[in-house]
């Protein structure tokens, strides 16, 4: 860690682990402390007394805050964690310094719903076998470029990060309750400086689903990145953009309206480090 006094959390998405962050990490490291972690259920966290849901994941990040004594601190989530970021912040606000929201969702509808059951069905019947096949086929899905090499890679990744069936489906019970559960209403809850990025050809979380969490956090920032699919954390044509955000500098200001709220300014540094070089 450096000696920085903000830190970031780097939370990883469904059938990933904390390695996908390694590019972002050797940026990110040189103005913040860093913390990258593994889920619940994947890579080296066991699953445990998993109980299917995203307040529980938020319950390990908190433990993980408090470990390392990052409070508050950016949390930047990817699909499964920026949805597990949201929670976090509706749940522990006084934890949380900012979001970044990264190809994710707060709710979800039938597509989403039959995307979940199906791999679950097929998870449960078929064990780790039937997930390398359903974690290969996805991760193809995930990118906009034509770029062998780079989907081959996500794919190792990806298959390596689940060893325990019982993970996969906590993990996809937890994201299928959005469902029933949205947290679209909750979210004007949350106070703090926000920043949306959206794949423009994301199949999985469209730039509609970022609109959604945009339009209902107060203040929020919405960038779509032209010609980018889901894995925009991992997708090389990414290093073309560079929207400004809030690691370049800690440089925050409050005021709007009556009511003393940070927000997002514009920043001395690119946010290159949140997309893939």
């Amino acid at each position: 860690m450096t000696a920085s006094s903000q830190t970031a959390v780097l939370i990883h998405g469904l059938s990933e682990e904390h390695s996908v962050w390694s590019q972002q990490e050797s940026f990110l490291q040189r103005s913040l402390n860093v913390i990258s972690y593994d889920v619940r259920g994947f890579g080296t966290s066991p699953v445990g007394a998993g109980n299917g849901t995203v307040g529980q994941m938020a319950d390990d990040l908190a433990q993980i805050l408090s470990a390392h004594s990052a409070i508050p601190a950016w949390l930047v989530g990817f699909s499964m964690g920026g949805v597990i970021a949201q929670r976090f912040a509706l749940d522990f606000p006084e934890r949380v310094h900012g979001l970044v929201l990264i190809a994710s969702s707060c709710s979800m509808g039938r597509a989403g719903v039959a995307f979940f059951n199906s791999r679950m069905e097929q998870a449960a019947q078929g064990g780790l076998d039937a997930i390398t096949l359903i974690t290969q086929g996805d991760a193809n899905g995930c990118f906009a470029v034509d770029d062998e090499q780079l989907i081959e890679q996500y794919r190792q990744l990806r298959t390596a990060a689940v060893k325990d069936v019982n993970g996969y489906l906590n993990a996809c019970r937890a994201m299928l309750r959005l469902a029933d559960e949205p947290m679209t209403s909750e979210l004007g809850a949350i106070d703090c400086p926000t920043m949306v990025l959206a794949g423009e050809l994301d199949p999985y979380c469209p730039p509609r689903a970022s609109a959604m969490i945009t339009d209902a956090i107060p203040g929020a920032e919405l960038t779509v990145i032209p010609g980018a699919g889901h894995g925009l954390h991992f997708e090389a044509e990414t290093r073309r953009y560079s929207p400004t955000g809030p690691f370049g500098s800690s440089r925050l200001c409050a005021s709007r309206g009556t009511t003393a709220r940070p927000q997002l300014t514009a920043m001395s540094k690119p946010l290159t480090g949140l997309v893939r070089n």
